[in-house]
C-alpha cells in the first residue's frame, strides 16, 4: 500500500498570470451567472393572476388546515385568504366544512375553523375580532346557542376553545360579556339564584350546565382560560350561591339532571370503589378548584382561604353530605386543600369533626400506601398548629373512640343471630379492613409525634 504524499493532477491553468502552463494546483470550479432572456421573472405570488371565480373554486376544495398553512406563508396570500371568507363563497365554504357526514364526524373541523379565524383576525382589535366571529357562528352558520341545541353548543365550544387559544384572560373575561348577548347565561343564572329550592327548575338548571360546560369550560384547552372563565360567574356572588352553582356545574348527574342527593344517602358499603357518575363528579369538582388556582385573574379572589370557605360551603348543598363522600372529594381535590380542612378543625376545637374526618379518610384510602401517607402528613401538619397539648390529647381521644365505635357496631352485627351468610361475609370483611393495626398505626403516629415536640 502506498502510503506516500498525495498525488495530485496537473491542470493547464490557462487564467494564471505565471508563464508556466503546468502548475500544479487544486481544481477549482468558479461560478458563473447566466442570464438568459428565456427566463421570465415572474411574480411571487401567482394566485394574483387567477380570476376570483377561479381563486375560489380552488379555496373551497381546500380543508381548513390548508388554509391556515396557505394564510401563514406570506402576506399576501394573508389578504387573499382573508377576502375569500368575507366572501359570499366563504360563507358556503363554511357551511360546507361543519356538516356532519360519517366519515367526517370527529375530523376536528370544528377545532381547524377555529384555528384559521383565530388567524385572520390576529391583527385586528379585540372588538373587531369578537364581531367578526359572531357573524361566522351566529349569522352565516345560524347556531343557536339558547340551550335547546346541545349539538351547537358543543360545536361553538369546539370552535371558541381554538379561536381564544392565544389570547390573554383580560381578552377571555371582556369576549364572555360579549358572546353573553347570545348565550344569555347570566340571565339564567340569575334566574336561577331566585329559586327557593333546587331540583325544581330542572330544565333551567340543565341549560345553565350545559351552556357553561360545553362553551367555557370542556373544550377549553389552557387552565387559566378555564379558570378565568368560572371566576367570572361567580364573581361577587354570595358564598352559599357560588357554591350551589359549583354542584350544578360539577356535580354528579342522574337521569339527565343534576342529582342534588347524591352525596347525602347512605352507600351500603364504602370499602368498595365509587361507580364511574362518581368518580366522574370528584374529578369535575376537584378540577373546578384546581383551576381557579391556575388563573392569575382568579387568583386575586380565591386564596386558601377563601377555597376552604367555599367547600364547607359546598358539602353542606342542599343538605350536608355524609363524611365518607367529602373524604373522597378530598383525595381528588389534593393534599392542600386537604390539610387545610384538618387544620381548621383543630385551630377550631372541633376535635370530634377532626377524628371522623380522619376516620373516614383511613376508610376511603381503601388500604392504598400512597393515600394512607398523605393523611399523615396532613395530621402532622395540622399538629404543628396546635400549640397547646390538651388540644393535641382530645384529638387523639376522639380519634381513638371513632375507630373503636365503628368496630364494636361491626361486632355487635356480627354477634346478631338473624345474620344471613352473605351479611356475614359482608362484615367480615369490614371488620377485617378496620382492624386494630389502622387505630394503632394513627394512634402511634400521633402519639410519637406529640412526644417528639414536647
Amino acid at each position: 500500500m502506498n502510503t506516500g504524499k498525495r498525488k495530485y493532477f496537473a491542470v493547464k491553468d490557462d487564467f494564471s498570470t505565471l508563464p508556466s502552463p503546468a502548475k500544479k494546483r487544486l481544481f477549482q470550479v468558479m461560478s458563473v451567472k447566466i442570464k438568459s432572456p428565456l427566463i421570465p421573472i415572474l411574480n411571487i405570488c401567482y394566485l394574483n393572476q387567477l380570476p376570483t371565480e377561479i381563486r375560489d373554486l380552488i379555496f373551497f376544495k381546500l380543508s381548513p388546515y390548508d388554509l391556515h398553512q396557505l394564510a401563514s406563508t406570506s402576506n399576501e396570500y394573508f389578504t387573499i385568504i382573508l377576502n375569500f371568507l368575507r366572501s359570499s363563497m366563504g360563507t358556503r365554504y363554511l357551511k360546507s366544512v361543519v356538516e356532519t357526514s360519517p366519515d367526517r364526524r370527529r375530523s376536528g373541523a370544528w377545532e381547524q375553523l377555529g384555528r384559521l379565524y383565530g388567524l385572520m383576525t390576529s391583527l385586528l382589535p379585540l372588538s373587531r375580532r369578537i364581531q367578526i366571529i359572531k357573524d361566522a357562528l351566529f349569522s352565516k352558520l345560524n347556531l343557536i346557542c339558547d340551550g335547546t341545541s346541545l349539538d351547537d353548543l358543543y360545536h361553538l365550544g369546539r370552535f371558541f376553545g381554538e379561536f381564544t387559544r392565544q389570547w390573554s384572560e383580560r381578552e377571555i373575561a371582556w369576549t364572555f360579556s360579549q358572546f353573553d348577548t347570545h348565550l344569555q347565561l347570566k340571565k339564567k343564572i340569575d334566574r336561577f339564584y331566585s329559586c327557593e329550592h333546587v331540583g325544581i327548575e330542572i330544565e333551567l338548571e340543565h341549560k345553565i350546565r350545559s351552556c357553561f360546560r360545553f362553551v367555557y369550560f370542556d373544550s377549553i384547552r389552557l387552565y387559566a382560560h378555564r379558570g378565568c372563565l368560572l371566576n367570572v360567574i361567580l364573581y361577587r356572588q354570595p358564598i352559599w350561591f357560588q357554591a350551589r352553582l359549583m354542584y350544578l356545574l360539577f356535580g354528579p348527574m342522574s337521569l339527565d339532571k343534576v342529582d342534588w342527593e347524591k352525596f347525602t344517602r347512605d352507600r351500603s358499603n364504602f370499602f368498595i370503589y365509587p361507580n364511574v357518575d362518581e368518580e366522574q363528579a370528584y374529578f369535575d369538582l376537584s378540577r373546578a378548584f384546581n383551576v381557579l388556582s391556575r388563573s392569575v385573574h382568579a387568583q386575586k379572589a380565591w386564596n386558601s382561604n377563601s377555597k376552604l370557605a367555599l367547600l364547607n360551603e359546598l358539602i353542606a348543598q342542599p343538605t350536608p353530605w355524609k363524611t365518607e363522600y367529602v373524604a373522597e372529594l378530598l383525595f381528588y381535590c389534593g393534599r392542600e386543600l386537604l390539610t387545610n380542612v384538618l387544620i381548621a378543625f383543630a385551630m377550631k376545637n372541633y376535635h370530634k369533626e377532626y377524628a371522623q374526618l380522619v376516620h373516614s379518610l383511613c376508610i376511603v384510602a381503601r388500604q392504598r400506601k400512597a393515600y394512607y401517607e398523605i393523611i399523615q402528613l396532613a395530621i402532622e401538619d395540622s399538629f404543628e398548629r396546635c400549640t397547646l397539648g390538651a388540644q393535641r390529647n382530645s384529638i387523639i381521644v376522639h380519634l381513638q373512640n371513632a375507630f373503636r365505635c365503628i368496630t364494636r357496631n361491626v361486632i355487635a352485627v356480627l354477634a346478631s343471630a338473624t345474620i344471613t351468610v352473605t351479611d356475614q361475609l359482608h362484615y367480615l370483611q369490614q371488620l377485617e379492613a378496620l382492624d386494630a393495626q389502622k387505630a394503632s398505626l394513627i394512634s402511634y403516629l400521633l402519639t410519637s409525634q406529640f412526644d417528639e415536640v414536647n
